[in-house]
């Protein structure tokens, strides 16, 4: 069984969150990419130029090595960094899941973007890859 490798994008604050849905069972299939969640407390805490420097750095590899770019805004306004994880998972041709974004967003309108209206929608979406290939990697693109 194929488990899609799947980065996670939203807030900050929700790092905790994503850290409990890593070891929940029901989502034991995917393997979740993105380590800001891991550090994410660590920049509340006056970071530096390199703590950043570095992060990104991380981010932009995790999103290279991964299938999908899964973006959290359920009642979320002022999204910036997820937004620069979205566009570099696009730029690189990964299908973004979309969860709780309005269509009143020009990218929502990309063709690798797919709006999703919850996390259970988005799970179910996965599943599917668990036994097909994702787009990505038909394409033949290596991880870098």
């Amino acid at each position: 069984m194929y488990k899609p490798k799947v980065y996670t994008a939203s807030k900050l604050h929700h790092a905790r969150f994503w850290r409990l849905l890593r070891n929940d069972p029901e989502w034991d299939f995917v393997d979740f990419t993105a380590r800001w969640i891991d550090i994410a407390e660590a920049e509340q805490d006056q970071p530096s130029d390199d703590l950043f420097r570095e992060a990104w750095i991380h981010d932009v590899h995790d999103i290279k090595i991964s299938d999908f770019v899964l973006l959290y805004a359920v009642k979320e306004y002022g999204l910036r960094g997820a937004l620069v994880e979205v566009g570099v998972g696009l730029g690189i041709g990964l299908t973004v899941i979309a969860v709780g974004v309005e269509r009143e967003h020009t990218w929502t309108f990309h063709p690798n973007v797919k709006c999703l209206p919850s996390l259970r929608e988005a799970r179910a979406y996965l599943y599917r890859f668990t036994t097909m290939v994702p787009p990505n990697r038909r394409k033949g693109r290596l991880d870098e």
